[in-house]
């Protein structure tokens, strides 16, 4: 998962040129790229910068559409703006570290800026009540994850309160607007929100609340206003997409959604990411195969491969279940890419242990590889356990473990030169070469693709032969018809 900033002003600084009319959101497009239109000069500025994952970006895309509503004007950089909005990220000690960083960083346009209130919402926020507004006087409000569309509402309160949590979990199944934060043919899809799985090392539930579904008629609604919106790929979110419906009495669903999905007119491609390897069933993969919308990558953190790191993670799988369950996707779907991220150092990982790992990515040969060095987070069970390992001797592992996936991506990415691949044409490089990616590239963490030679619009998919790589990216031409 990237953990850098994504500055979220709506379409960049041409919206700054744009004052807002102020509207109810249930009045609201369910999805839209531009501002409303224009009210009076006097309108409040905001701008509004969103760290950590992509989920992260959707909740800041319904804050921006909320304060949008509300009469804000949205402005591209916090220097700008009267009100500004960090969404902050809790994942692991880099990611906190970056969103306190920034929020100190943000905090300076009070005295070289116009800035007049900061707000710190998200998963530090939350995962950290009370105990953030002792350390940063510098902020104004602090919101968790549950207040979202409610932001201009706590804004326009006044009393002083510089905290405002709801011990009420945020309502997904409900209509809640969004303007895009980027520009492209591609977008993101929450389809659920929280997790109710027991993973030692994670503490996302305590902040995220447990799993809650968003209906499918919703979903499938959004997902048509995207288009509408000239969305040709949307990238389907969850914290584990494959509980999809369990909660709403339907099973695991996640294969009928894709069905659903795949009829929608102008949606092309279907992307699916965060996959529970235990919920990865022979009837969603027959999805993945069958509906030639869904893209054929699979993005499943498996986290390790070794039985006693997977018993004490509580994956609820074993080395066997995991290799049988690789074996089937390949079977089942060939030429997929399977996307996963591994956890080194966990607690009680011995040598042996890391060396399985090791020979287990070698033999499956993954499309990508994410890898995290454990770091024990405040209040997970993990931080407690015996036998941790040494942090010297987690990096030396994750270094070895991505000095070996850089190999097998690179002979991979080799193999493709001189074959031919669909693109999905997103914009301009600043060189002014066409940039892309294909169905097996998800957008930010998969390398994109650069074209040479090659005329085409942000939007189309067009047929290329790859002609040569550049580390995780590809490099290529189209393909002239006839």
């Amino acid at each position: 998962m990237a953990h850098r900033p994504r500055r979220l002003e709506g379409r960049g600084r041409a919206m700054s040129e744009n004052l807002l009319q102020i509207q109810p959101i249930s009045e609201m497009p369910l999805v839209r790229r531009d501002a409303p239109v224009p009210l009076g000069p006097d309108a409040p500025r905001a701008a509004l910068i969103s760290l950590g994952c992509a989920k992260n970006t959707v909740d800041s895309e319904i804050m921006l559409a909320a304060l949008a509503g509300a009469g804000y004007r949205l402005v591209s950089d916090a220097e700008d703006a009267q009100v500004a909005i960090v969404n902050t990220c809790g994942f692991i000690e880099d990611a906190k570290r970056e969103s306190i960083d920034t929020i100190l960083e943000v905090a300076q346009f009070k005295e070289a800026g116009d800035l007049e209130t900061l707000v710190v919402a998200g998963c530090l926020a939350e995962r950290y009540r009370g105990e953030l507004a002792q350390g940063l006087p510098e902020v104004d409000l602090f919101i968790g994850t549950r207040e979202y569309d409610r932001l201009p509402e706590l804004l326009g309160s006044g009393g002083g309160a510089r905290e405002a949590f709801s011990d009420t979990l945020m309502d997904y199944g409900r209509r809640l607007p969004r303007i895009l934060a980027e520009p492209g043919p591609s977008a993101y899809l929450k389809v659920a929100e929280g997790c109710s799985r027991p993973c030692t090392f994670c503490v996302i539930p305590r902040f995220r609340g447990r799993f809650r579904s968003r209906p499918l008629d919703l979903v499938v609604e959004e997902a048509r206003a995207l288009t509408e919106a000239g969305v040709r790929e949307v990238n389907l979110l969850a914290q584990e997409i494959t509980s999809y419906g369990v909660d709403l009495g339907l099973g695991f669903s996640l294969a009928r959604l894709l069905a659903e999905l795949n009829e929608v007119d102008g949606l092309e491609w279907i992307r699916v990411l965060y996959n529970y390897p235990r919920g990865v069933t022979d009837e969603l993969l027959d999805a993945y195969r069958d509906l030639p919308r869904v893209c054929e990558y699979i993005d499943m953190p498996l986290q390790h491969v070794a039985t006693p790191v997977l018993s004490a993670m509580r994956r609820g799988i074993d080395e066997a279940g995991t290799r049988e369950l690789v074996s089937r996707i390949k079977e089942k779907i060939p030429g997929c890419a399977l996307r996963t991220t591994m956890l080194v150092g966990f607690p009680g990982e011995t040598d042996a242990d890391f060396e399985r790992l090791l020979d287990f990515v070698k033999e499956t040969r993954f499309a990508r590889l994410g890898g995290f060095v454990f770091s024990p987070e405040d209040r997970s069970i993990a931080a407690r356990l015996p036998d941790q390992v040494p942090a010297e001797l987690a990096r030396e592992r994750m270094a070895r473990l991505l000095a070996l996936q850089e190999r097998i991506m690179a002979e991979e990415g080799e193999a493709l030169v001189g074959g031919e691949t669909q693109v999905l044409v997103e914009g301009l490089t600043g060189e002014g070469l066409l940039r892309g990616r294909t169905r097996l590239q998800a957008p930010e963490v998969d390398g994109e693709v650069f074209l040479h030679e090659t005329e085409a619009e942000p939007g189309e998919i067009i047929t290329c032969e790859i002609i040569g790589t550049d580390g995780v990216d590809l490099v290529a031409r189209g393909v002239t018809a006839g």
